[in-house]
């Protein structure tokens, strides 16, 4: 551009000193259409000078207001950066210190750069979740990409709802070389979806892949036996692989203790009395217990404790089978030696039933207070 305005003024002045060596003053007649412009050759000159200096500085005045305006708009949409940038981080911040409620402040009502918007519907959903909002965390969940929905397994199954990604993690549970993990989140969606026989096909492989820990086999097999209705109990636990029953055999004494079978698993029980490692187990299944007949199990225990008399799973232990045979002042008797701080909690519903029947109402509302 500035090439060019030179050549056409070094032109215009050629023009406009040539008459002098020629000596002729010279005129110019341009005429286009019915229009006519007539001057010296220098009149001429100097308009045209005129008329590029003036383009030339339209130019220089175009590109500082384009300037200017791009400056503006980077600023702008720095600041937009800025701020979306600030709530993600806060977001994830708040979800590190498992403050929900700050979580949906920052999210909630604020977007994200596009890259997050995924991970900004996920801690969302989480949020609500926390909050035992499954309706909402579910409507989160919908808006993540589908490509992302493997990504955030865990709280689909949290949430309840587990059809959206049942297929996608089949096929990679059933791949050769299926990560731990997702073994593990496949058989919580088997549990999840009351697929029982795909569930009992699946167990062998969770236990060579040492899928899972003692704990989430407890709380895999807790949800199976639950499930079962009362007369399948036995058969369910028989059809298990025999290196899967040690895995099980817990939860299913303890949903047979619920049924009130415990007339049927009273040598099973007996036999944990001889494993202290045992004791604890022995106390939960009998915690959850209904009524029924285990005499020499109460017989047993009582044997025990009067070697070990400050053994207390085993007072536990002796506490609730006391109420499931009816004998609720020996099971006051024994909660009133056998609790503490510790398991207050976890046999508050049994303290209670002995108190209550045993006619010592302050106390049951104290274990309340």
């Amino acid at each position: 551009m500035i090439r060019f305005l030179l050549i056409i003024i070094a032109i215009a002045v050629c023009l406009g000193i040539a008459p002098f060596f020629i000596d002729q003053k010279g005129y110019v007649l341009i005429a286009f259409n019915k229009t006519t412009i007539e001057g010296t050759i220098w009149g001429v000159t100097a308009l045209l000078i005129l008329a590029f200096a003036a383009l030339f500085l339209l130019y220089k005045l175009c590109r500082y207001v384009i300037s200017l305006y791009s400056h503006t708009r980077h600023g702008f949409f720095a600041r937009s950066e800025e701020r979306k940038q600030a709530a993600i981080e806060q977001g994830v911040w708040s979800l590190i210190n498992n403050d929900y409620a700050q979580l949906e402040l920052a999210l909630d009502n604020n977007s994200v750069a596009e890259k997050w918007s995924d991970v900004r519907y996920a801690l969302l959903a989480k949020a609500a979740l926390a909050n035992n909002d499954s309706e909402r965390a579910i409507s989160f969940l919908d808006k993540i990409s589908q490509d992302k929905q493997l990504k955030v397994a865990n709280l689909w199954i949290a949430s309840g709802e587990t059809s959206t990604i049942f297929a996608d993690l089949k096929a990679l549970a059933e791949r050769k070389k299926a990560s731990r993990l997702e073994l593990k989140m496949y058989a919580h969606v088997l549990v999840q979806e009351q697929k029982w026989a795909a569930l009992n096909d699946f167990m062998p492989r969770l236990l060579r892949k040492k899928a899972l820990s003692e704990q989430e086999w407890q709380q895999l097999f807790d949800r199976y036996f639950a499930a079962q209705s009362n007369g399948d109990l036995t058969e369910r636990y028989e059809q298990l692989a025999k290196n899967l029953k040690p895995h099980a055999e817990v939860s299913y004494l303890t949903a047979m203790a619920k049924a009130g079978e415990l007339n049927k698993i009273e040598l099973s029980l007996i036999k944990m009395i001889k494993k202290p490692l045992q004791h604890k187990d022995l106390a939960r299944i009998l915690r959850t217990s209904s009524a029924g007949d285990a005499l020499k199990l109460q017989s047993s225990l009582q044997d025990v404790l009067k070697k070990d008399t400050e053994n207390t799973d085993l007072l536990l232990a002796l506490a609730c089978l006391a109420n499931a045979h009816g004998e609720y002042d020996l099971a006051a008797r024994v909660f009133d030696k056998a609790l503490n701080a510790d398991n207050r909690h976890a046999y508050l519903q049994q303290a209670v039933l002995s108190y209550s029947k045993s006619a010592q109402p302050e106390k049951a509302l104290v274990l309340y207070q």
